[in-house]
């Protein structure tokens, strides 16, 4: 059986599983303090102490399960390979006497996902990891399947591990913060850990081994029985590569993912408005929603350094029946609605610990946006706003040749439109996405109460855009601008604003274009010219800028043009 070795927050976690009476478990604070680390030992463990229970392991979606979970436990436990069940997601631990024990690795994308999955199971542990990413009914939902027949009271367990941010945050800050029960919880129920990047030894033992320290052992005792904790952070901080980035970051960010603070949620830009149960919707209803005729158009942001995202958009109005039977909502006026149905994420800098392709071309990325989009439906894509950099940024291996025009060749062939240049007003389009998700959580409300919310339209979101639902709550204000989102500077890539701009490009450019109409342009640059000389050669430049920065890319594809002799 696998030897067991457990980091001090992680033995605090394992002690309030084996003998604490609490049953909401909660360990949360900064980025990589070794919360999913833990979760892997502490399950096993529980499988081999307890013969022929099961317990699971809970994250958003499959990727995510998979890269966090089976496949580095796998990796540090290679003798559990033979037995994990590769197609029921499961490792089975064969016990001595008795029926085995077993550990199960599962997912859920939407609450319908959660319900489908728990609403019948029964399990002896649940950790939900990144349960900020799950709304208060999800996790209630989960808890409701932590039982086991013939066990005492108190000893099943569900434990909440979580960073600081995402669309569940609020409930886990009212549990484990703010202390905020009610009438039938009592405190007693709930205890937590407060966890930060430096508890983690494992980004500091190359220091600690050049400082004369060889041994796993003599490290171990050096980080943490000799060294105080502020002394850990100073060392975290300055001798690895990993604590040196979250220390580095603006000040929002470092209060959130290094020191791990509660405060921090306070600079979350959409955190009153964002409600994951009203906007993020299953593929079900999202096959309803997405009629053949509905307007599309796609948006990106590019990016090498950076994430290159990119995302499909529709936009459709709702009779009050349909909004009855496809959302639940009780309106009695039709509801217009723009959803986001697709995603896909290119690049991304080679150090970040964020998952995606990385080593791909223009064309490669390209490429795939044809390969994602169906042939049916590459007609009916209207736009394609993309990031203003990609029009002014060139690749020296293809000749010069801009972004945008090096993506727009490989698209138009195949039915898609050549890029545009994206409407980048950052203050009106983060206003505008606030002010549809604030409409999209009024009109949900209508589920339980009698309200009619103003005629606003919504924003839905499918449950296959795991990266745009987990973004959009992560964004923070701008502390020297709080109408703006915090933009970091160009050496680091957080996908979450990358995901944020790739949606702002799309529903700012496509629902409210910022500047005037084309002809009241041209009324504002004729009208200080005096003869028709001089409004005729004054209209001839207005139309040669508006056909430069305004119509999509037409120049033919560089490898159809002719070759001088």
């Amino acid at each position: 059986m696998p030897r067991i070795k457990l980091q001090p927050k992680q033995v605090e976690l394992q002690e309030l599983f084996d003998g604490h009476i609490s049953t909401w478990l909660g360990m949360g604070g900064g980025r990589g303090a070794a919360k999913s680390a833990a979760a892997d030992r502490i399950m096993i463990q529980r499988r081999l102490e307890n013969p022929g229970t099961i317990g699971a392991i809970l994250m958003r979606n499959y990727d995510q399960v998979k890269r966090y979970h089976i496949d580095p436990l796998l990796r540090d436990y290679p003798e559990l390979n033979d037995q994990y069940h590769i197609t029921e997601k499961k490792i089975v631990f064969p016990m001595p006497e008795g029926p085995p024990s077993e550990l199960h690795f599962t997912y859920g994308e939407s609450l319908e996902d959660i319900e489908r999955r728990f609403r019948s199971a029964s399990y002896f542990d649940v950790i939900i990891d990144q349960a900020e990413q799950f709304s208060e009914k999800e996790i209630r939902e989960v808890k409701q399947a932590v039982r086991w027949k013939n066990t005492k009271r108190k000893t099943c367990k569900m434990a909440l591990l979580f960073n600081m941010g995402g669309a569940g945050i609020s409930f886990l800050s009212k549990k484990f913060h703010e202390h905020e029960y009610n009438q039938r919880e009592q405190a007693e129920d709930f205890a937590f850990i407060h966890v930060r990047p430096w508890d983690n030894i494992e980004w500091s033992r190359q220091a600690l081994f050049e400082d004369g320290f060889e041994t796993e052992e003599e490290q171990d005792h050096q980080y943490y029985m000799v060294m105080t904790d502020a002394e850990r952070e100073e060392y975290c901080a300055s001798r690895s590569d990993y604590g040196h980035t979250l220390n580095s970051q603006d000040e929002v960010l470092r209060n959130r993912d290094w020191k791990g603070s509660w405060t921090a949620l306070e600079g979350a830009y959409f955190g009153r408005v964002f409600d994951r149960d009203a906007t993020v919707i299953s593929d079900d209803k999202v096959a309803l929603l997405l009629k053949p005729w509905l307007n599309r158009w796609m948006s990106q942001d590019w990016g090498k350094g950076h994430y290159c995202t990119t995302q499909w958009h529709a936009r459709g109005v709702l009779s009050p029946k349909e909004a009855k039977e496809i959302l639940g909502w009780n309106v009695s006026k039709p509801v217009k609605f723009c959803l986001t149905y697709r995603e896909y994420i290119a690049g991304g800098a080679a150090d970040s610990d964020e998952g995606a392709e990385r080593e791909i071309s223009e064309s490669d990325i390209a490429r795939q946006m044809v390969e994602r989009t169906p042939k049916d439906e590459r007609k009916q894509v209207g736009d394609f706003w993309m990031s203003p950099d990609a029009f002014e940024m060139s690749v020296r291996r293809a000749g010069q040749s801009e972004i945008a025009e090096i993506i727009g060749d490989v698209l138009s062939p195949e039915g898609l439109p050549r890029p545009q240049k994206a409407d980048n007003s950052r203050v009106d389009g983060w206003s505008l996405m606030y002010n549809m998700l604030l409409a999209t959580k009024r009109f949900h409300a209508t589920q339980t109460k009698k309200v009619e919310p103003p005629n606003d339209e919504v924003w839905l979101i499918a449950a296959n855009c795991p990266e745009l639902i987990r973004s959009i709550p992560l964004l923070m204000r701008d502390p020297k601008n709080l109408d703006d989102v915090l933009k970091t500077d160009k050496q680091s890539a957080k996908l979450e604003q990358d995901c944020g701009d790739t949606a702002r490009y799309g529903l700012k450019s496509k629902l409210k274009p910022a500047e005037k109409p084309k002809e009241e342009q041209r009324k504002d640059a004729l009208q200080s010219r005096g003869d028709m000389t001089d409004k005729y050669l004054e209209n001839l430049k207005f139309e040669q800028e508006w056909q430069r920065t305004h119509k999509p890319l037409t120049r033919p594809s560089r490898f159809s043009r002719g070759r001088a002799n």
